[in-house]
């Protein structure tokens, strides 16, 4: 039985059909080229002869006829003149090479920017204007002497015997008959082009972004005084006003409580014009969202969790739960926002929102630029003192999404795609789809022997590589995977595969060109980037909006102003989700977000800790550690630990010790410290072979070894459960909250005497009040650190 053509070979058909484009192409180049060098050499040497013949015939005459007179010497003589001043060798083959120069490089570019030229035009005015393109080229190629006649089409043959001035008086009566001739059909494609362009406004088709070119244009006169995009990318900063941006010592602060969000920090520049925050309660079709995403978004939204499903179906518009529509506020108002409240159960919430409204503003920006490309290609006059037409950037890529593992792209991707979703219910093409899901998706694994905390199982889902990087170009008819960055609309990263790419000074095949016109920063799962390497994202950050040091072939008279004053930077939104608050991301928030639209913190003090997550009955010893400064807490805290700490370890009767150490420098410091006392002691960390972990952990639940050294990304990235733990150690609060209770709790087995030698102790210092506050609670802190007495006691668990 006949099997149907499926999507796959329509695929590979689409690409055999591309490619022979391509070859089409490089074949009519090799031709206009093979041509004009045929005609140059044609033309010179029916010139010479014809010289020749003249200058033979005129010595025959000069010696039969009688020597002329004055009068017609001179004549001749201005004749000669004329024709040598018309008709030079240098300038003929000057303007030849010329033209080939140009066709070819016309010819190349249409070539490599073939997804740029489907994203302008549909594919029936594509073929209309290529045929205008080839026809303005041969007509461009007459005027400068070249002859661009067909197989098929017979050569004029000039005699042999007509004189020079003759032959050019013939020739340009025929190109003069010819230019009118294809003046005419030039004109005529235009106004073909121009009537069913006005034909298709008329019945308002759909293009594959979901909206016809007169609801574009409709869009684009109506909402550019209220549309947030419009204001953010069009709004003219003064350079007073930029030197206040950069002073953020002297930005105001305002505090908003909403009903979902709670506490929010509002801090802006008061030279700036900004409007106040507020909770947009709008439907997302009267917000000035593309109408393709406003379709897909409801359909989008309400799949997965089944808690945020219900959510939607009983708010008032069924749009968005109460979180998305506060935080869409923020977002869609392109405000700076930083985040530190995302949970493995609103992730994917958090996921479709900023999806939505990277897409948004992608699709606006495409739209613009297609626009003015048609204006352009239909001849539209362009006013050198205007700025109707600077509508991009110094290189293509606008928004920037990192994101720490292959899963979360995935998922990602997956979000993209079902939000470009076409009108009448159709996926929208995907290229490249098939190598993406291969590289991208689950690796196989054993099943853990053990339950592990359902944050980690969600972290460390699916595939967790954390080297890749991968271009999306968004086009009206698809989304093409593995795109060039240069030719890329959306960037989705790790910042080790930024860091790789960007490289370090002195290398050679470094290259952040593609970070200089980022408007759209996503940084999700910001805290992940603690545990990996948060040195790239500091580079990332001092990479962002430099000089390119290639001019990637950009029309300089369509770049945006602010590009080219340098202040692209004060026009990027930066969105940061986080599950913590940690000074690291306040840090980059503080000092390298400079959006003149503002910036907004969502700052929640927790009331109650997670020291009320420990369910033993656990006495806890809190010592505060007196510094003078932050840059002396590290050496303060050693000292404190050497003196007051490790001599009441070494009694016999504290054996069992586990010493927790979030920071490895620490972590190598007091392994070198033990060594040099020569203190038997275990060692685990983020590098210790799987050998050496298993024999650690058997040496220390035995008791051979009393001292356990753990180190805080080592929990993070495996989560074991240590047996054998008596005593317990915090040499500085850990970065997650939640894993003070679990290694609280760890200590439930940890001996068979009873619980009553089971004993916790934390260092802290008043520069941990972030960490400390998570721990215990933002009013047992604010007491903690002021109070006169260094010592605090907790004590957790049933009272008997």
């Amino acid at each position: 039985m006949a099997r149907g053509r499926g999507r796959g070979g329509r695929r590979r058909e689409d690409r055999q059909k591309a490619k022979q484009r391509q070859i089409n192409r490089a074949l009519k180049l090799s031709e206009i080229n093979s041509k004009a060098r045929y005609q140059q050499e044609e033309y010179l040497r029916r010139r010479q002869q014809a010289e020749r013949e003249a200058l033979r015939k005129a010595q025959g005459e000069g010696s039969q006829q009688p020597r002329p007179d004055k009068n017609d010497e001179a004549s001749s003589s201005s004749s000669e003149s004329e024709d040598e001043r018309q008709t030079p060798y240098d300038l003929l083959v000057t303007s030849l090479q010329s033209n080939r120069d140009q066709s070819s490089s016309e010819e190349i570019s249409e070539s490599e920017n073939d997804d740029d030229d489907d994203d302008d035009v549909q594919e029936e005015e594509d073929d209309i204007e290529s045929d205008e393109d080839s026809e303005q080229e041969d007509i461009t190629r007459e005027h400068d002497g070249e002859d661009v006649s067909t197989d098929n089409e017979e050569e004029e043959t000039v005699p042999e015997d007509i004189p020079s001035d003759e032959e050019r008086t013939v020739k340009g009566k025929k190109r003069k008959k010819d230019d009118v001739g294809k003046d005419g059909a030039l004109e005529q494609k235009k106004k073909k082009l121009k009537s069913k362009r006005e034909e298709q406004e008329k019945e308002g088709q759909w293009s594959s972004d979901g909206e016809s070119e007169v609801e574009d244009l409709e869009e684009e006169k109506t909402t550019t005084g209220k549309d947030p995009f419009w204001q953010q990318v069009t709004t003219e900063l003064q350079e007073d006003q930029v030197d206040k941006l950069g002073q953020q010592s002297n930005w105001a602060k305002k505090e908003a409580t909403w009903k979902v969000l709670g506490r929010l920090q509002h801090t802006y520049c008061p030279d700036v014009p900004n409007k106040s925050i507020a909770v947009n309660k709008d439907s997302i079709t009267k917000m000035n969202v593309r109408g393709l995403l406003c379709t897909n978004w409801v359909d989008v939204n309400g799949t997965g969790s089944q808690k945020n499903a219900e959510e939607i179906k009983t708010s008032s518009d069924g749009e968005f739960t109460a979180r998305q529509r506060e935080l869409f506020s923020l977002i869609h108002g392109y405000k700076d926002l930083y985040y530190s409240e995302r949970t493995h159960q609103n992730g994917e919430e958090l996921r479709k929102l900023y999806c939505l409204h990277a897409l948004n503003h992608v699709l606006k920006t495409r739209s613009v630029v297609t626009r003015h490309n048609s204006k352009l290609k239909l001849g539209a006059e362009v006013n050198p003192d205007s700025d109707e037409f600077q509508d991009q950037g110094l290189t293509r890529p606008k928004v920037l999404l990192v994101v720490p593992f292959r899963e979360a792209a995935l998922r990602t991707v997956q979000v993209i795609i079902q939000l470009m979703r076409r009108p009448d219910g159709k996926q929208v093409e995907v290229m490249n789809k098939k190598r993406f899901q291969d590289e991208y998706s689950e690796l196989e694994h054993a099943p853990p022997k053990v339950p592990l905390p359902e944050d980690f199982e969600a972290t460390f889902a699916g595939n967790i590589d954390d080297h890749f990087r991968i271009g999306l170009s968004v086009s009206r008819r698809n989304i093409r995977l593995y795109s060039p960055f240069y030719l890329s609309d959306i960037i989705i990263a790790s910042p080790l595969g930024l860091r790789t790419v960007i490289g370090a000074e002195g290398e050679k095949d470094r290259d952040y060109d593609f970070l200089s016109s980022i408007e759209v920063l996503i940084l999700d799962q910001a805290d992940t980037y603690l545990m990996q390497n948060w040195e790239h994202i500091q580079h990332l950050m001092q990479h962002m909006h430099l000089q390119p040091k290639e001019t990637h072939e950009t029309d300089f008279s369509r770049v945006r102003m602010w590009y080219l004053n340098g202040w692209a930077k004060f026009y990027r939104q930066t969105l940061i989700f986080s599950s913590i608050p940690s000074p690291e991301i306040n840090a980059i928030f503080n000092k390298q977000c400079h959006n003149y639209s503002g910036k907004v913190q969502v700052s929640n003090p927790p009331a109650r800790g997670t020291i009320c997550q420990v369910a033993l009955q656990l006495p806890q010893v809190f010592q505060r550690v007196e510094c003078s400064s932050f840059t002396q807490a590290a050496d303060a805290r050693f000292n404190f630990f050497v003196s007051q700490i490790l001599p009441q370890m070494k009694d016999g009767n504290m054996q069992r010790t586990l010493f927790f150490i979030p920071s490895y420098f620490d972590f190598v410091r007091i392994r070198n410290y033990f060594r040099q006392e020569d203190i038997t002691f275990a060692q685990i960390c983020e590098y210790t072979t799987q050998a050496n972990i298993s024999r650690a952990r058997q040496y220390f639940q035995r008791g051979d070894r009393p001292f356990l050294l753990f180190t805080e990304r080592f929990h993070f990235f495996r989560r074991y459960r240590i047996k054998g733990i008596r005593s317990l150690v915090f040499y500085e609060l850990p970065l997650f909250p939640h894993f003070y209770s679990e290694l609280c709790n760890m200590l439930e087995t940890g001996g068979e005497e009873g619980v009553s030698d089971r004993t916790c102790t934390v260092m802290y210092t008043k520069y941990d009040a972030q960490r400390l506050a998570a721990v215990v609670g933002a009013s047992r802190c604010g007491h903690m650190i002021t109070s006169s007495k260094s010592v605090h006691m907790f004590v957790t668990g049933e009272q008997g």
